[in-house]
């Protein structure tokens, strides 16, 4: 009865019976989101490490053929 009271204003316990203003669901959903957001963060960090990789990459064959190309016409 008093859990529902208290669940009826916006409160709940925890596992540990503290008392808490955020639902256990929306907590455990909050955390989990903001796990997903750090591996995605970390998987972009990743793709930039590689896309910046690849551009110098490209920027070297890009000289290396001008110079190619210098060779050729001088």
């Amino acid at each position: 009865m008093a859990k529902d009271i208290l669940g009826e204003a916006g409160l709940h316990f925890d596992e540990l019976n503290k008392l808490r203003v955020l639902d256990p669901e929306v907590t455990q959903q909050t955390t989990e989101l903001k796990e997903e957001c750090k591996d995605f963060v970390d998987k972009i960090g990743q793709f930039q490490k590689i896309v910046g990789g690849l551009i110098e990459l490209v920027d070297q064959l890009a000289k290396e053929a001008e110079n190619e190309k210098m060779k050729v016409s001088g």
